[in-house]
């Protein structure tokens, strides 16, 4: 029998009719095709196919195949076969190698889990400044890289997880610590190594890790910028298929790099804070004096925020005959320096003898003449506190460019003393103003800070202002010192309903015969 019309042949045994220029178009394009009949038999095998599956025989069944299709691994090719009838009896199994498209795609889906990671682990070392969170979170990342993971720091402890376990603390003897720890401690040792496990593990620095069924620890230094500093080590076992494979340490390396860096930024926010609260605590007002006829009150509450420091400062003398209420423009470690600088130069002015307006001047010319013009400006009032036979009290105010005082008469009513003078530090001939306030027995001089009368709340968002406080100090006229401070800073705290805040300072003199003093 032949052919029909030149198609495929028409019977089984006419196989050999094949068209030549059909074998020739399978072989010219690479065409991987298997001819059967009906029943399975193998006719005919084109040059292609014959490369995929060396194993195939005309005569025989086509190795490995089901109905529809079928898969079959040889060497690295992974060929799939599917099937299609071609009518008269005969059948092709069409076949491609997909080795090299899954190898692919099985590269790219690891590069996505691997990028995943990185990304998330960003985020998550992001999301706190405290060293010891950070630790954890930088373990607990990284058990996603190998079974378990230790970070071992500088300061002779370590932090070590185990993949879905919690973090554990512990301390590690540098007698027992394996030379190669201790040389990426120190700096030595750069970019990821891979070590026996049994050499990193088996001097016993670590009784927290189990080294059983783990064959490898892996380290990377997690020293951010600077030379020496804290070492990861990834325990990897290897019957373990971790979440985040990283055959070569690329993904490692890369993660190291931003925990180190979250690492480094912690400890220096840690330094920070530390710096910033000793020299918070060394720049906070002295005691307030026990003296006869003066009642002395004081609220003095920082600047909210972590390592927050304010310029507010105020001084009382420890006689009681002298005083100092001031506020340093602008706010952080320097605003705090010169507050404390402005009132410890007055205070030693004041034990020479300088009078309050000539004290002023040298303190401005001081500030003035710094050298690199940021000397600071400092709005202040320095009084002089005189008593007087029928119970009261003088105060002899001298302005420096701060907020008005406000005196609180025995009646209730409030008076703005206008002080004046201009702001210290700022020019170099600056001009200071006095000013004399009589206060009788229960009558008291209010100072406060721009950080209780621009203290912003309520509805819209305004300033607490002057006007707020004298309505809230006309009914404290019969309050000791002590509770009228408390109840102007009190009164500035409620209005911005527990949000953030600048340094709140207030200062209150009051003429009490009846104190007699220590």
């Amino acid at each position: 029998m032949g052919s029909r019309d030149g198609g495929l042949p028409t019977a089984l045994g006419d196989v050999a009719d094949l068209p030549g220029w059909v074998e020739r178009l399978f072989d010219g394009f690479g065409i991987a095709v298997v001819l059967c009949d009906l029943g399975g038999v193998v006719r005919h095998i084109s040059s292609a196919a014959l490369g995929l599956l060396p194993g195939l025989v005309v005569g025989r069944g086509v190795p490995g195949a089901r109905e529809g299709g079928f898969e079959v691994v040889v060497g690295v090719s992974v060929v799939i076969g599917r099937f299609r009838e071609l009518g008269d009896g005969w059948g092709a199994w069409v076949l491609r190698d997909v080795g090299d498209e899954r190898a692919r795609e099985v590269a790219v889906r690891r590069a996505g889990v691997r990028a995943d990671f990185l990304a998330r682990a960003s985020r998550q070392l992001g999301l706190s400044l405290n060293p010891a969170r950070t630790v954890r979170a930088v373990v607990e990342l990284a058990t996603e890289l190998g079974r378990a993971a230790t970070v071992v720091l500088v300061d002779g402890t370590y932090a070590h997880g185990e993949r879905g376990g919690s973090t554990r603390i512990g301390r590690w003897e540098r007698e027992l610590l394996p030379g190669v720890l201790v040389d990426a401690l120190e700096g030595a040792a750069s970019g990821v190594e891979r070590h026996h496990a049994g050499h990193l593990g088996g001097s016993g620095w670590n009784p927290l890790v189990d080294l059983g069924g783990v064959g490898e620890a892996v380290t990377a230094r997690l020293s951010g910028s600077e030379l020496a500093g804290p070492v990861l080590v990834v325990w990897v076992a290897a019957d373990d298929v971790a979440p985040v494979g990283d055959p070569d340490g690329t993904v490692l390396g890369e993660f190291a790099d931003r925990a180190g860096v979250a690492l480094a930024a912690a400890r220096v926010h840690a330094q920070q804070v530390a710096t910033a609260a000793a020299l918070r605590e060394s720049l906070l007002p002295g005691a307030l004096p026990d003296v006869a006829g003066v009642d002395f009150g004081a609220q003095y509450r920082p600047a909210t925020g972590i390592g927050a420091l304010g310029g507010d400062f105020y001084e009382v003398s420890p006689d009681g005959r002298a005083f100092v209420f001031g506020d340093v423009v602008g706010e952080g470690a320097r605003a705090a320096v010169v507050g404390g600088r402005v009132r410890q130069v007055l205070g030693a002015l004041r034990l020479v003898g300088l009078p309050p307006r000539r004290a002023l001047r040298v303190v401005n010319e001081s500030l003035v003449e710094s050298g690199d013009g940021r000397g600071g400006v400092v709005t202040a009032v320095v009084g002089v506190i005189e008593p007087r036979g029928d119970g009261g009290v003088r105060v002899e105010l001298t302005g420096g460019g701060h907020l008005a005082p406000l005196v609180l008469r025995a009646d209730g009513s409030v008076r703005v003393v206008d002080v004046g003078g201009m702001a210290v530090g700022e020019v170099a001939r600056a001009v200071f103003r006095s000013e004399t306030v009589e206060l009788a027995a229960g009558e008291s001089c209010v100072f406060y800070s721009d950080g209780i009368t621009g203290a912003r709340g309520g509805v819209g968002g305004e300033e607490y202002g002057v006007e707020r406080v004298r309505s809230l100090l006309a009914h404290c006229h019969v309050m000791p010192a002590p509770a009228v401070a408390e109840r102007v800073a009190l009164g500035a705290q409620q209005w911005i309903s527990g949000a953030g805040h600048g340094d709140i300072a207030v200062l209150v003199v009051r003429a009490d015969p009846r104190r007699t003093g220590a």
